[in-house]
């Protein structure tokens, strides 16, 4: 069986290299375990509310180049805090055949359980 490539993805909103690193470590701990094997990494410190951030754009044209089959986040408010673009972000990496998995035990099946989670973390 081939190994997924996992890309990590880790943002806060205000500077806090410490809440990044746990993330990031978080995470690769949690590639490890499951052998997927680390393709990219990314942290930023960046608003949830807006989708055209560097950090989010490395992601994304990393998963268009075809190098990621499996993206990683401590949990779906890393990803963003509008709701509306953050299913169109993950409908877009589900038509690229990436999956989403976050290290709070949350993995995203369908659209409509990913909306759910946003719109549930977005009020958190």
């Amino acid at each position: 069986m081939e190994q997924k490539r996992a890309w990590i993805y880790c943002r806060v909103a205000y500077p806090d290299a410490h809440a990044l690193a746990v993330q990031q470590t978080t995470l690769e701990d949690y590639a490890e375990q499951h052998g997927f094997e680390i393709v990219g990494t990314t942290a930023e410190q960046a608003s949830g509310f807006d989708f055209f951030r560097r950090g989010l754009s490395e992601v994304s044209n990393a998963v268009a180049t075809g190098k990621v089959d499996v993206l990683l986040m401590a949990d779906l408010s890393r990803l963003g805090r509008d709701v509306v673009k953050g299913d169109a972000y993950l409908r877009w990496l589900e038509d690229q055949f990436v999956e989403v998995i976050c290290a709070d035990g949350t993995v995203a099946q369908t659209t409509t359980e990913i909306l759910y989670q946003l719109m549930r973390a977005s009020r958190e």
